[in-house]
C-alpha cells in the first residue's frame, strides 16, 4: 500500500475513536526507515493532553492498529500534542490556541509580520485583536503563525 493511502486509512481508522475520546488529530507523520514505520500522532485534548492522556490514546490507537494489517511488518507509536513552538498553520491550531499571543506571518511577503491575540477561529478566518483593535483575516492569507513566549 502506499505511503499516502496508507495514512489515509489509518486517518480513518483512528479519527472517529479518538473524537469519541474528546481529541482531535491535529497532524500525522508516518515515516519508514528500513522496513521500520514510525506513526507519530499530535492531537489535541478538550481537557489538555496530558502524560497519561496520551499514554491511554496510545493504548487505544495500537489496539485499532493492531487489529489491521495496515501495519503488520512493526511500527512505533508516538502520541503527543503539537507542541508550543510547533507553527500554526491550519483552523484547529488557531482554535486551540484561542487566547495566545502569536507572531502572524502572511501568504503575501509584502505584507508586514504581525504580534496579535487569537480571539477566535473557524474553518475560513481567524480573528485577532492587538493594541489598535480586533481584526480578521482569512486563513489563506495566513502562511503561520508562532506562538509568543
Amino acid at each position: 500500500m502506499m505511503r499516502n493511502a496508507l495514512k489515509d486509512n489509518i486517518i480513518d481508522l483512528i479519527r472517529e475513536p479518538l473524537a469519541g475520546e474528546g481529541c482531535e488529530l491535529a497532524d500525522v507523520v508516518l515515516s519508514q526507515y528500513k522496513g521500520t514505520a514510525t506513526l507519530r500522532l499530535f492531537v489535541y485534548s478538550e481537557n489538555g493532553a496530558t502524560l497519561d492522556e496520551c499514554a491511554r490514546l496510545s493504548r487505544l490507537v495500537g489496539d485499532l492498529i493492531d487489529g489491521t494489517d495496515y501495519l503488520e511488518d512493526g511500527y512505533t507509536l508516538e502520541v503527543s500534542t503539537p507542541g508550543l513552538d510547533r507553527p500554526l498553520t491550519q483552523a484547529i491550531d488557531y482554535r486551540y490556541r484561542v487566547g495566545e499571543k502569536v507572531k502572524i506571518e502572511f501568504v503575501e511577503k509584502k505584507r508586514k509580520k504581525r504580534e496579535a491575540e487569537i480571539v477566535s477561529a473557524n474553518g475560513q478566518e481567524i480573528e485577532f485583536r492587538d493594541e489598535s483593535g480586533s481584526f480578521t483575516v482569512p486563513l489563506a492569507e495566513v502562511k503561520q503563525a508562532k506562538i509568543v513566549f
